[in-house]
Parts: C-alpha cells; sequence; structure tokens
C-alpha cells in the first residue's frame, strides 16, 4: 500500500461523514428553496384561479342576479324578490375590487387599463338597472320594456368577452407555468433524496463498517497492551483465563498502575535507597519477571547496590592510604617508630585484635631472618623479641613466596606453633608481605575475630609499599651514617698518623708500607662506600664550604645528565641562573649554621619537574679540613600523586 493509499483509507471515515453531512446540508438547502417554490407557485395558481372565478362571477353571477331580481320584480311587484338584485349590486362592487387588487398584484398595468372600461360598462349598466327597477316602482311599464329591449347586457357582454377571453388565457399560462415549477421542484425534491440515499446509505454503511472494524481493532490492541503488560512490565503471576474483551479503564489502569510501581521504584534508587522493592513482586512470580522492566530493574538496583559497595570500599581504601601515608612521612626517619606506628594503625584501621610486623634482617648475609619489631595486641605492646628464620612456619614460607596468606579457619594452638602471636586463638588470620621493587622488606600479620576481605588484603599490599619503601630508606640512611663515621674514624686516623709521621720522620721510612695499605684500604672502602651510594634509590650528594660537588652517587650525575666525574667540582651556578643558584647557595649556608633541615620541595630539571624530600646537614670534611654540606634527597613524587588521587 503507497503512503498516498494509505493517506486515503485513514481520513475515509471523515470523508465519508463529510460527504453525508453535505449531502444533509444540500438536501435541507434545496428542500427549502423548492419549498418556496412550491408556495410561490401555489399561491400564483390561486391567484389565478381566483381571477379566473371573479370574472366568471360577472356574469354568471352578479349581472344575472340583477337581471333576474329585476324581471321577478317587475311581475310580482314584490320587493322581497328583488333581494337577488340587491345581493348582485352588492357582491359586483365587492367583486370588481377584488379583480382591481387581484390585478395589481399580477402586475397587469395594461389589463387594469382595459379593466377600467369594463368596470364603466357594468356601472352604465347598473345605472339601467336602477332605472328599470324605478320604472316598475311606478308601474311604468312600457318605459321597463324598452329599457329592457335596449339589451344593455348584451352591449356589456360584447365589451367583455374578448378581455375575458384574454385574461383567462393569460391566467391559464400562469397556472400551467406553476404548476410545470410545482412538478419540478417536487422532481428536484425526489432527485435530491435519491442522490443523499445512492451516496449517504454507502457512506454511512462504510462508518459503521469502520466503527465495528476500529471497535474489535481497539479491543484486540487492549488485550496485546494486558499482554504485553505482563511481557515486558510486570507479570504479577496470576492465572489468567482467555478473555476475548478487556475494557480500555482496565487496560490503561493496568499499565498506569505498572508504571506508577516503576517510577516508585526508579524514585527510591534514585534517592539511594537499594532495598526498594517493587511491589507485588515475590519470590513466586520473581521467575516470570526475568525479563520484564520490573526484572531488569531490580537486576539494575542490586547492580548498584554492589556498585555502591565497591565505591564504599575504593573510598575505604583510598582513604585509609592517605592517612597511612601521612604516617609514613611523619615517621620515616625512625625505623622503629615506623614500624610501631604502621602496626598500630594498620590493626585499628582492619578491626584487627592482634598485629605484628618482623623485618627483614640482612645485616648477616649468611644468616637472614624476620625480625620481630613491633607489635600490637589489645593495645598491648609486645615487649618480647622474636625471630623467625625464612621459609619456617606459615609467616617464614609467606616471606618466601611473596603472596598474601588469609587463614578463615585458624586451628587451636595453631597460631602460637605457626604464627608467633603466642596463644592468642582468632578466627582469621592474614599475612601480607611489605614489598620494594618486587623484593620483601617486611610481613605483617594480623589477627582478628573478623574475616579480610579482598578489598582489606588489597589495601594492606598497597599500604605495605609505603611501608617497605620507607624501611629501605632508613635502612640506607642507617648504613649511611654507620659508613660515614667509619669513614671520619679513618680519616681522623689518618690524621693522627700524618701528624706523627711529621713529628717522627724517622720512623717514617719504617711504616710508610703500612700506611700505604691502609690508603689502600681506605681507597676500597671509599670506592665500596660509592658504590653503595650508586645502589641506593636517593640522590646523596656532599658539598664543600663553596658549594661545589665533593662527593655524588650516580642518581645525582643522571639527574644533571653528567657522570659522577663530570659532576665533582661542580656547583648549583652551573645548572641554574646566578638568582636561583645564590638563593639556593644562601639557603644551605644557614642549613650550615643551624646545623641540619629537612623539608620538601619541587626539582626541575632538563625539562621535568619532580618532588623530592630532602635532608641537609652540616658535615665535617676531614681531607678538606672544612665543613661543607651532606644532602639526602629521596623522589616521591609518585607518592604525591597517589595522596592526589585518593582525596575524596
Amino acid at each position: 500500500m503507497t503512503a498516498f493509499q494509505k493517506i486515503i483509507k485513514d481520513r475515509l471515515v471523515s470523508a465519508s461523514m463529510i460527504i453525508v453531512m453535505l449531502l444533509i446540508v444540500l438536501a435541507t438547502t434545496f428542500t427549502w428553496l423548492n419549498k418556496r417554490r412550491i408556495v410561490e407557485t401555489t399561491l400564483i395558481k390561486e391567484q389565478a384561479e381566483l381571477v379566473k372565478t371573479r370574472l366568471g362571477n360577472i356574469f354568471r353571477e352578479y349581472l344575472r342576479g340583477m337581471d333576474l331580481g329585476l324581471r321577478g320584480y317587475a311581475l310580482t311587484k314584490n320587493k322581497q324578490v328583488l333581494s337577488p338584485y340587491e345581493n348582485a349590486l352588492t357582491g359586483n362592487t365587492t367583486n370588481l375590487r377584488n379583480l382591481d387588487s387581484l390585478f395589481r398584484v399580477q402586475k397587469l398595468d395594461t389589463a387594469l387599463a382595459r379593466f377600467e372600461k369594463i368596470k364603466e360598462g357594468i356601472n352604465s349598466y347598473v345605472e339601467v338597472t336602477n332605472a328599470m327597477k324605478a320604472a316598475v316602482e311606478h308601474d311604468n311599464t312600457a318605459e321597463f320594456v324598452s329599457l329592457l329591449n335596449q339589451d344593455k347586457g348584451y352591449d356589456l357582454w360584447v365589451l367583455f368577452s374578448p378581455f375575458n377571453d384574454g385574461i383567462i388565457k393569460y391566467e391559464n399560462a400562469l397556472i400551467a407555468k406553476a404548476q410545470a415549477d410545482y412538478q419540478s421542484a417536487l422532481d428536484w425534491n425526489i432527485f435530491i433524496q435519491v442522490i443523499l440515499m445512492a451516496l449517504g446509505l454507502p457512506s454511512l454503511a462504510y462508518v459503521i463498517y469502520r466503527t465495528n472494524k476500529e471497535t474489535k481493532d481497539r479491543q484486540r490492541l487492549l488485550l496485546d497492551l494486558q499482554k504485553n503488560n505482563r511481557e515486558y512490565l510486570f507479570d504479577p503471576g496470576d492465572k489468567e483465563e482467555e478473555r476475548q474483551t478487556i475494557s480500555l479503564q482496565d487496560a490503561i489502569g493496568q499499565s498506569i498502575n505498572n508504571f506508577k510501581k516503576a517510577s516508585t521504584f526508579i524514585k527510591g534508587i534514585s534517592s539511594k535507597n537499594f532495598e526498594v522493592r517493587w511491589s507485588g513482586l515475590d519470590q513466586t512470580n520473581i521467575n516470570k519477571n526475568e525479563h520484564t522492566l520490573a526484572g531488569e530493574l531490580i537486576k539494575m538496583r542490586n547492580q548498584m547496590k554492589i556498585a555502591r559497595q565497591e565505591d564504599e570500599q575504593r573510598f575505604w581504601v583510598n582513604e585509609g592510604l592517605a592517612q597511612f601515608s601521612q604516617l609514613v612521612r611523619q615517621h620515616q626517619a625512625s625505623l622503629s617508630k615506623l614500624c610501631e606506628e604502621a602496626t598500630r594503625f594498620l590493626s585499628h584501621y582492619l578491626d584487627a585484635q592482634q598485629g605484628c610486623l618482623f623485618v627483614h634482617n640482612d645485616e648477616v648475609i649468611d644468616d637472614p631472618f624476620l625480625e620481630l619489631t613491633a607489635g600490637f595486641a589489645f593495645e598491648h605492646r609486645k615487649s618480647t623479641e622474636k625471630r623467625i628464620d625464612i621459609g619456617v612456619g606459615l609467616l617464614g614460607q609467606a616471606f618466601v613466596d611473596g603472596e598474601p596468606v588469609v587463614l578463615k579457619e585458624v586451628p587451636a594452638r595453631h597460631v602460637e606453633i605457626a604464627s608467633g602471636l603466642g596463644h592468642a586463638a582468632p578466627t582469621s588470620l592474614c599475612m601480607i608481605p611489605f614489598k620494594y621493587n618486587s623484593k620483601v622488606e617486611a610481613i605483617l600479620e594480623l589477627a582478628s575475630f573478623h574475616s579480610f576481605e579482598p578489598h582489606k588484603v588489597d589495601f594492606l599490599q598497597k599500604a605495605g609499599e609505603f611501608v617497605a619503601s620507607a624501611i629501605v630508606s632508613a635502612k640506607v640512611s642507617t648504613k649511611m651514617q654507620t659508613m660515614l663515621s667509619e669513614t671520619q674514624q679513618q680519616t681522623e686516623e689518618m690524621r693522627s698518623q700524618e701528624e706523627e709521621m711529621r713529628q717522627n720522620m724517622e720512623e717514617l721510612t719504617a711504616t710508610q708500607e703500612e700506611i700505604q695499605r691502609q690508603g689502600h684500604e681506605a681507597k676500597g672502602l671509599l670506592d665500596t662506600v660509592v658504590n653503595i651510594l650508586n645502589e641506593l634509590p636517593q640522590k646523596i650528594f656532599l658539598k664543600d664550604e663553596k658549594g661545589k660537588m665533593v662527593l655524588a652517587n650516580a642518581n645525582v650525575a643522571k639527574a644533571h645528565n653528567l657522570t659522577v666525574d663530570e659532576l665533582i667540582g661542580k656547583s648549583d651556578f652551573d645548572f641554574v641562573d646566578a638568582k636561583t643558584a645564590q638563593e639556593w647557595r644562601n639557603q644551605e649556608l644557614e642549613i650550615i649554621k643551624k646545623g641540619s633541615d629537612t623539608y620538601v620541595f619541587d626539582e626541575r630539571l632538563n625539562g621535568q619537574t619532580r618532588t623530592l624530600t630532602t635532608t641537609k646537614k652540616a658535615f665535617y670534611i676531614p681531607h678538606l679540613k672544612q665543613t661543607g654540606l651532606l644532602g639526602i634527597q629521596t623522589d616521591i613524587t609518585e607518592l604525591q600523586e597517589l595522596k592526589k588521587k585518593t582525596k575524596p
């Protein structure tokens, strides 16, 4: 079906109704017009017939009445016999006046002029009759007979007959034309009625057909609507008998009710009420609504509920990491304090009843072990040191595997044997290795009466990276302090020996070999220190009293795109503008005066900006016999970015 045909079909009912209405209007209009024609023609016929009748009455009734009345009176001399004569005189006057009015109504001006002569003749005849009456009254029979013999009636008939014939002919033509118009009006009425029936009845039949068809289609549509309500919106699960009809109110009511339920459910979800229920949905019909709107909204609610739980867990993790990173920065200068506060914080944050932190002790290369550094147990700090060998027990094995271990069912006395938590009997046990650069630096053991969910384990692993990094830094700082002390001590010894050499030249020869040997050892030790410095993640440097580099590890040289040898002897004036270099130099001189300082700053070199934690302190350089500046810088750029991301 083309678009044009579809438009015609859709509008055919309206067109049919319009046709019927137009036909009714036309029929009414023509009927009204024809009625006027019929009335007009009827009036014309009546007027024409009246003219004919009244003209005929002039001789047939009035003149004849006058003649008969006079003749009877002449014979009987009885005045009662004159009544026809007198009635004829009165009727004649009225008749002539009526004819005059009819001629004027018919607009017969010519007939009126001729009729005036007829009226004069009639009046003359009336005068003769009056004379005849007077003759009878005077018994003048001769005069009566003489007047009678004059036969004035015949003279009047000669004058009247042609006029009467013409008027009768004209009136008959009017009657014929009026009759023809009357019949034409009747024919038009019949024709209009036939047209009305020919077009109106099929149109009405089509309207009735389309009305019935649309009623059936609407009923079928309502049944489909009810079926779709159950299939796509909500199926209450009740047994519905096969129905042939349904009311519009019931079908629309069911749809509106289901949409109201959907609206209420969606409003509940939008207000974060994830416990909202769909009215009427229960275990008896949940299977039938698996793919309906109600079922899909229930699925969406459950997914949003899970998403909210994940968001809460994510916020919990990020908030904890932000607080924990701040704690680590506050206590990273002291390894023991750091371990103690970290263990306490993590135990509290994870609602653990007991916690222990074991740090990897590798000072003796051939005998590494896990050393209990900090403990938390019911707010009571453990005082007994404890050592666990690598690979021994659950804790030692977790260190070797480098993966978290979570026990949800802890057998009696198992904790004491394998975990080192004494006689406590927790229901859940968690051991988390703390890694830095994929190397386990420590392991945290927590015991709780609550289960350790995956997001909590993930939080502990991320927090462990902060602790492991701080532990490495603390270990490196401790080693550096130890090595620097040893180096200073050796330098003092060499200076003492040199003084002795100046005082006792004679012993110089005897001790020269010993001094050279010690010098080689000192050089070897210095090379070892330099190698250690190069292996550390921090940037470590030593400046003399003029701000020039005396000692630097590879990280410092790399930051300046130089080798260590190229960097030695250079100052900040070689890398930045004079104003900035002087500001930095003034700051360092102030630090030398007050002894030490630790701060965080952003350094931009070679087009890159990095956030560094810097510790600077005054340092005496023995071989230069002057006080310089020792600096240790730790790159915390990634840590700062993580902190920004975890802020709510």
